[in-house]
């Protein structure tokens, strides 16, 4: 697909001077850059219009979509494994920045649930 890409770009160039296929590749290259979420169905319109196949009907068109699989996909699993999210190791009895603080005593000026029921 690319060296047909190239040899219509050639051609553009030929016919239309080359302004042309450079603002195609720049288009190209913004649209390119649009991403969604993974397990997100992904339809790039604007891309399949640029190279000129939003007019036809292929084979990836309506057969392998993965939105008809019957498998569904964990988003967060696939983000966690993206960006090496995974759980942090146990660092076991030692704790890194001191001991834990003390927790603060409890108020007896502000009511509580279970004594406002009492009254």
């Amino acid at each position: 697909m690319n060296n047909t890409l190239e040899t219509k770009h050639f051609m553009m160039a030929q016919t239309y001077g080359s302004h042309l296929p450079m603002q195609i590749r720049i288009e190209l290259e913004t649209v390119a850059q649009s991403r969604r979420l993974p397990g997100m169905k992904t339809c790039n319109i604007a891309m399949e219009t640029l190279l000129g196949r939003d007019e036809t009907i292929d084979f990836e068109d309506y057969l392998g979509d993965p939105s008809m699989s019957e498998q569904g996909v964990d988003t967060r699993a696939v983000l966690e494994k993206k960006y090496n999210l995974g759980p942090r190791p146990s660092l076991g009895a030692a704790r890194i920045g001191g001991p834990l603080p003390a927790r603060e005593p409890q108020m007896f000026t502000v009511a509580h649930a279970k004594e406002v029921g009492d009254l």
